[in-house]
C-alpha cells in the first residue's frame, strides 16, 4: 500500500510540475532608487557581460546650454562599482549601443542630423574615450556595430531617404558607404558582428513588389567586401526577412519569414543554411505551429485552421495578414530560438490599412502607432528542425514606433520568459516548450519598504540581464508611512 502510495505522489508530481514551476512567482531581492526626476535628466540602462549594469543619465543647465554625461556602473547587487562623465555637446542625446568585451560603445546624436559623437567606455576600468564625426551622408542612424574598433552604421540615406550602410574608421574619421541595397523597397534584415570569424554580415531584403529575395554580405573590419550570397528560393516562396545565426561560413543559419503573393504578411517560417544552396531549408507554415493561433478564442482558433486548411487543400495560399517583427536569436545548446511578434499598424481614422513598411531596423511613426496581437516563439536544432512553440497574447497593445515591446531569455533551466513592463507590473509568461499556459501572470513591483505605496510610475523600462534576471526601471512617486512623498528613478532586479 505504501508503494502505490509512493507512485501515486510520484505521478502527481510529474504531472503538476509544470504547472507548478509556471506558477511560480518571480523575486525581486534588490532594488536601487536615485533621486532623479523625469523632467531633470535623460537616462537608459543597459546589462553589460558581466553580469552588471551601466546606468547612463544627462543633466543640463537650466537653458540647456551646458550638460554633464554621467556614466555608473552596478554590480549584481545593485551596488556602484564606478562612476564617470563625459562633456558632450548639450544639443547631443542618446540613440544606439553596442558592446563587445571590454567595450561598451555609445552614439549620440546631435541637433544637427549630421552630427555624432561616439562614446567608447571600457566597462571593467570606466576609462571614456569620446569623439564628434560630421557624416554627411546619414541623418539618422538605426543600429550599429563594432569590429575590430571599426564602427559599421545602418542609417538614413541624406540623399535618396533610403536605408544606407556605412563603415566609419574612428581613428581617420572617413564614412566609406558598403555596397548593399539596390531599389527602394529593399531593406536591411539584420547585422551581425561576428568576433570568432572577423567578419561583419549584413542581411539584406531585396523586393521589387511582386518577389522578395534575401543576400547576405561579409565584410571584413576594414569594410572590404569577403563574400556576397544570393539565397535561392523555391517559385512559390518569397523570403522576407531574417536572423543570422553566427559560426562560420558552413555552420551559419538563416532564420526568418516568408511569404507569398502579398510580400506584407507572413506565411510561415524557414530556417536554411546561408552558404549552400543545394540545401533548400525548411518550412514551416503558421498552421504547422501548434500554438500560434493560441491568441485567439478557441472556437475562432478552430475556424480559422478550418479555414486555412480548406484553402491548403485547394491549392491556394494562407488567407492570414500577420505581419512580425523578428527579434534577435537567441542561442541554446540544442540550436537556436527565435521569437516574433505580430502587429497591425493602426493610422488616423482608427482602422487598419495595408500600406507598404521596411521590416527591420527603421523606426515607422504613425499617428497611432502599431497594435500587437500577440507574439510567438520557436525552438530549433542546429539543423533547423522545428522542436516546439509557443505564444503569448498581448491583447491589443499598442507602441507609436515598430520597436520590440518586450523582452525574450533564455533561463537556465531551459525555460523562455517573455515578459513586459506595464506601468508598476511586468506581465510575463514563463514558456516550457510548446506548452502553452492560458493564463496572465503580472508581477507588481516592489518599493524599498512594504509600507511604502507606489502612487505613480512613468516611463516603465525592461531589460534581459544576466542568468535568469531582468531588470525593471523608470521613475516612480513613492508614499512613505508617514506620508512623505519622494520621486526616484528605480531599478528592480527580478529573478525567475
Amino acid at each position: 500500500m505504501r508503494y502505490v502510495r509512493y507512485l501515486l505522489a510520484l505521478m502527481l508530481q510529474v504531472t503538476l510540475l509544470p504547472l507548478l514551476l509556471a506558477q511560480q512567482q518571480p523575486t525581486q531581492p534588490v532594488r536601487l532608487e536615485l533621486p532623479f526626476k523625469p523632467a531633470d535628466v535623460d537616462v537608459d540602462l543597459i546589462a553589460l557581460p558581466d553580469s552588471s549594469l551601466l546606468l547612463y543619465h544627462k543633466t543640463a543647465n537650466l537653458w540647456k546650454t551646458e550638460a554633464t554625461f554621467h556614466f555608473t556602473k552596478y554590480n549584481a547587487q545593485l551596488e556602484e562599482v564606478w562612476t564617470d562623465t563625459a562633456s558632450l555637446g548639450a544639443d547631443f542625446d542618446y540613440m544606439r549601443c553596442y558592446t563587445v568585451y571590454p567595450y561598451t560603445y555609445l552614439v549620440f546624436g546631435g541637433d544637427n542630423l549630421r552630427d555624432y559623437t561616439f562614446v567608447r567606455l571600457n566597462y571593467k576600468t570606466g576609462d571614456i574615450w569620446h569623439k564628434k564625426f560630421i557624416i554627411e551622408q546619414l541623418d539618422d542612424i538605426y543600429e550599429f556595430a563594432v569590429l575590430q574598433g571599426n564602427f559599421f552604421l545602418i542609417g538614413n540615406d541624406v540623399k535618396e531617404d533610403k536605408p544606407l550602410l556605412l563603415h566609419l574608421n574612428p581613428k581617420s574619421g572617413e564614412a566609406t558607404p558598403l555596397p548593399s541595397l539596390i531599389g527602394q523597397e529593399s531593406s536591411f534584415s539584420d547585422l551581425l558582428a561576428d568576433h570568432e570569424q572577423n567578419r561583419v554580415d549584413v542581411v539584406i531584403s531585396e523586393s521589387n513588389g511582386r518577389v522578395s529575395r534575401l543576400q547576405v554580405k561579409s565584410f571584413d573590419a576594414n569594410g572590404k567586401l569577403l563574400n556576397n550570397y544570393f539565397i535561392l528560393q523555391r517559385e512559390d516562396k518569397s523570403l522576407l526577412n531574417a536572423e543570422l545565426s553566427p559560426g562560420d561560413t558552413t555552420r551559419k543559419m538563416l532564420v526568418g519569414t516568408y511569404g507569398a503573393r502579398d510580400l506584407r504578411f507572413s506565411q510561415g517560417f524557414f530556417v536554411r543554411p546561408m552558404a549552400s544552396n543545394l540545401e533548400e531549408g525548411k518550412f514551416y507554415n503558421l498552421l504547422q505551429l501548434r500554438n500560434f493561433f493560441k491568441y485567439m478564442s478557441p472556437r475562432r482558433e478552430e475556424r480559422t485552421r478550418r479555414r486555412e486548411q480548406a484553402r491548403i487543400q485547394a491549392g491556394r495560399n494562407l488567407g492570414l495578414n500577420h505581419r512580425l517583427l523578428l527579434h534577435d536569436l537567441i542561442l541554446t545548446p540544442t540550436g537556436y530560438i527565435l521569437a516574433a511578434e505580430a502587429y497591425v499598424p493602426q493610422y488616423g481614422d482608427g482602422t487598419s490599412r495595408n500600406i507598404r513598411f521596411s521590416p527591420a531596423f527603421i523606426p515607422q511613426r504613425t499617428e497611432y502607432g502599431y497594435k500587437r496581437s500577440h507574439a510567438i516563439a520557436m525552438g530549433f536544432d542546429h539543423d533547423g528542425t522545428l522542436l516546439w512553440d509557443n505564444a503569448m497574447p498581448l491583447n491589443g497593445i499598442t507602441t507609436t514606433y515598430l520597436t520590440h515591446l518586450l523582452e525574450a531569455q533564455l533561463l537556465a533551466d531551459g525555460r523562455l520568459v517573455m515578459a513586459y513592463p506595464d506601468n508598476s507590473k511586468i506581465v510575463y509568461q514563463l514558456m516550457d516548450e510548446d506548452t502553452f499556459v492560458d493564463e496572465k501572470t503580472e508581477l507588481e513591483l516592489l518599493p524599498y519598504d512594504e509600507s511604502e505605496k507606489i502612487q505613480t510610475t512613468e516611463y516603465p523600462g525592461l531589460i534581459s540581464w544576466y542568468g535568469n534576471s531582468m531588470a525593471a526601471f523608470g521613475f516612480q512617486r513613492i508614499k512613505a508611512k508617514g506620508g512623505d512623498i519622494r520621486q526616484v528613478f528605480y531599478i528592480n532586479k527580478i529573478t525567475f
